[in-house]
């Protein structure tokens, strides 16, 4: 036992998580079971099999989250569970699902927002409702009655006096659908609300709603996420694959395009038909692991490239860690090669960043 914990405190300081901070054993300990348990979890094939393994799942992450240093322990093994952190450090998320054998997801979550001192964290349980609220509510929500889904970016924003959580997710829907959705997250004295006010329905409207729903056919992929260099959450903008199946979902696709919500003063305003052009005369110095000749037949350690590609869609909620959830499909690098082959067919140039389209746009009143 001396020598596992010698060896964990050693790992430590290698991989660079403890950087001055004491190791919390019991969580080291905690990660490596609740690791093993979802792996019990995912691979059962029975779905009572599956769901009484998740009770087990739950008691075992319930028993970390009161503890202070829950808040900031990496657990980076983590493969399918995200542990994401708001920016600001208000609150953490221990989030993850469950697909049954018929290809329906359940949901769970638990926020936990820290105490003051050596005080137990404040725990919050989200608990799914799949009967009396509907696959795309539109009112104000507690945790107490969740739609469900898998967050993978919180994105801060200032509302008058108060702080805003923007939370991009995911949630499995049903057997021919997937839905991404942008909500808000706020607190009411101590109280989380989750749904406000602040996303503007279209480009020409005036109304604001309070979250969004991308709702497509699972059969395609789309990405939603926050573009840091845009400073813009940018999406697919999502059309029926003919007229006559406006309001079908699972015939929804992205139509190669892209809209985007802007922060401007106190709403996400919609923006339409971004464009993603690559940076003229932008060179990118990569490493030359063969010493390949360049064009002047010298060899070279590293080359330059010309013209980097920038794809409008920032970041890849796949991974482990703090920003795992399984399973999104974002597949940016993907839909860059995609996006490329389709911009070189187009015989107009078009520069800048947004263009006006005539017709107004909705990732809302899309049916």
């Amino acid at each position: 036992m001396k020598l596992f914990i010698t060896y964990i405190f050693l790992l430590a300081a290698s991989t660079g998580f403890a950087k001055g901070i004491e190791v919390d054993t019991f969580l080291v300990r905690m990660e490596a079971e609740i690791n093993q348990q979802l792996e019990i979890v995912r691979a059962a094939k029975d779905d009572n099999q599956r769901y009484l393994e998740n009770e087990s799942l739950k008691d075992l992450v319930e028993s970390i989250l009161a503890r202070p240093g829950s808040l900031t322990y990496p657990f980076a093994s983590f493969q399918s569970m995200s542990t994401i952190s708001s920016p600001d450090g208000a609150f953490r998320i221990f989030n993850w699902n469950i697909e049954d054998n018929v290809g329906l997801n359940s949901h769970y979550c638990y926020m936990i927002l820290p105490s003051r001192g050596e005080k137990p964290n404040q725990v919050i349980e989200f608990k799914e409702d799949k009967v009396t609220i509907p696959p795309r509510p539109a009112n104000m929500l507690t945790p107490n009655n969740w739609y469900g889904a898998l967050y993978y970016k919180i994105i801060p924003v200032r509302k008058g006096s108060k702080t805003m959580y923007t939370m991009i997710g995911y949630n499995g829907a049903g057997r021919s659908t997937n839905r991404k959705m942008l909500d808000v997250f706020y607190f009411k004295g101590k109280k989380l609300r989750m749904g406000y006010p602040i996303f503007q329905e279209s480009e020409t409207s005036s109304r604001l709603v309070r979250r969004v729903f991308f709702e497509h056919s699972e059969k395609a992929k789309i990405s939603v996420n926050m573009n840091t260099q845009l400073d813009a959450i940018v999406f697919d903008h999502l059309v029926p694959e003919t007229a006559d199946l406006k309001g079908m979902y699972e015939f929804y696709v992205p139509d190669m395009t892209y809209d985007a919500y802007r922060w401007e003063g106190d709403i996400w305003r919609y923006n339409v038909d971004l464009i993603a052009t690559n940076q003229e005369n932008k060179k990118t110095r990569v490493y030359n692991p063969k010493f390949e000749t360049d064009t002047t037949g010298k060899e070279k350690e590293f080359i330059d490239l010309n013209d980097k590609w920038t794809d409008p869609v920032d970041g890849n909620p796949n991974g482990g860690g703090t920003n795992a959830i399984a399973p999104l499909e974002d597949d940016v690098e993907l839909k860059g090669r995609e996006k490329r082959k389709a911009k070189s067919k187009d015989k107009k140039h078009r520069k800048g960043w947004f263009k006006r389209r005539n017709e107004p746009r909705s990732a809302v009143k899309n049916d």
